[in-house]
């Protein structure tokens, strides 16, 4: 049976488990999470993750006719979030537009998708970027373009994006000159960085248009995926949002999950703990209904020891080897296509992919840069230690 213990990174604390579910619940359940979180907090110190839950909570507080002195604050975030996301998304127009000129097929990600198509509403998410899918053989031609509209490449020279990079890299994150930011992707899973590896996504895609621009979206059951798939990572500040993505997709996709895809695209990519243990979250927390068949599935689903070790360094913070365990593991994967079991270690080429991950220009540069790595994370830990002399 596939169980993982849950704490931490990427899972909520007690008290974000109330906002959630004041937020995404309905009737008595909401109203009393809602007293609870209220009477647990300092709504003036609230952690950004539980900020960006406010607009939810107060969309829902509105509909169960909650009032209360703090309704106009709650409010006030809400329309600041539905202003942020217009600007924001009047530039990804602008971008789509360019690329569909370019004859550049597009396919809209995350946060945008989401608003979009199922929350419906622009001030209920918040959104601090937007991402773009193109095709992996359309992708150095995006970034051209991208180059040309003033949009440069974060922490990476615009000539340090060659195919090599393609091949271990799903996306990259570029800003214009007012520091709006995109991610350009040119495959869905950092997981899956390899040739055809998206097909299956683009053959079942959701047209769409945005501001009269032709462009596409994941269908449900694909959002969701990817959804558990990004969001179910550890990260200095947990992308909790993953939750709330994950019930609204389900919630306004009812009919259109195909739960046996999932489990499949579990298996296929590797994911089987990622997507068990969201699902079987949202169950418990949140009353999430889902087939009793597809939680089994996965649940007596085979998982490999290494497919275990991957989920638990996915999931916690990074040790003293930093973020080369989870490189390793992307490594093994790009040995192996999705389906495929991961294949033996291999020392130089362990070297070489981290050479194209990091552009260095020579792979004896390599262990020297991991050397490098290391002492600064070593510096930067001993200079946060308290000094107690």
């Amino acid at each position: 049976m596939n169980t993982v213990k849950r704490e931490g990174g990427c899972w909520p604390t007690r008290q974000q488990e109330l906002l959630l579910r004041a937020s995404l619940l309905k009737g008595d359940e909401a109203v009393d999470a809602w007293h609870e979180w209220k009477s647990k907090v300092d709504v003036d110190s609230l952690d950004q993750v539980s900020l960006h839950f406010l607009p939810l909570l107060y969309r829902n507080l509105h509909i169960h006719d909650i009032e209360d002195s703090l309704m106009d604050m709650f409010k006030g975030i809400y329309r600041l979030t539905w202003y942020k996301n217009q600007m924001l998304l009047h530039h990804m127009a602008a971008v789509l537009r360019a690329f569909q000129n370019a004859d550049i097929k597009t396919m809209i990600l995350k946060g945008a998708a989401l608003t979009l198509l199922h929350y419906k509403d622009y001030g209920l998410r918040y959104m601090d970027d937007f991402d773009v899918l193109v095709h992996t053989e359309q992708a150095l031609a995006a970034i051209d373009l991208l180059k040309r509209l003033g949009w440069r490449p974060i922490s990476r020279p615009i000539k340090a994006f060659n195919e090599e990079y393609l091949s271990v890299r799903h996306s990259h994150g570029f800003e214009d000159s007012a520091l709006r930011q995109l991610d350009l992707h040119w495959h869905v899973f950092l997981e899956s960085c390899y040739v055809n590896s998206d097909n299956d996504f683009w053959n079942f895609a959701v047209h769409t248009e945005f501001h009269n621009v032709s462009t596409c979206t994941l269908n449900p059951t694909d959002q969701l995926l990817h959804v558990f798939a990004h969001g179910v990572n550890w990260a200095p500040v947990p992308l909790l949002r993953w939750i709330a993505d994950a019930v609204v997709v389900i919630n306004t996709s009812q009919s259109g999950i195909d739960w046996n895809r999932l489990v499949e695209h579990a298996k296929k990519h590797r994911l089987t703990l990622q997507i068990s243990n969201a699902l079987d979250y949202l169950h418990e927390l949140l009353n999430v209904s889902i087939p009793s068949e597809a939680l089994q599935s996965l649940q007596i689903m085979h998982v490999s020891r290494v497919e275990c070790l991957e989920y638990k360094v996915r999931t916690s913070p990074p040790g003293l080897m930093g973020g080369i365990p989870k490189k390793w593991f992307r490594y093994l994967r790009s040995l192996k296509p999705a389906g495929h079991s991961f294949s033996k270690f291999n020392l130089i080429g362990f070297i070489r992919f981290l050479q194209h991950d990091w552009g260095i220009d020579y792979l004896w540069q390599v262990p020297f840069h991991i050397l490098l790595k290391g002492i600064a994370r070593a510096w930067k830990t001993v200079a946060a230690k308290p000094d107690y002399s």
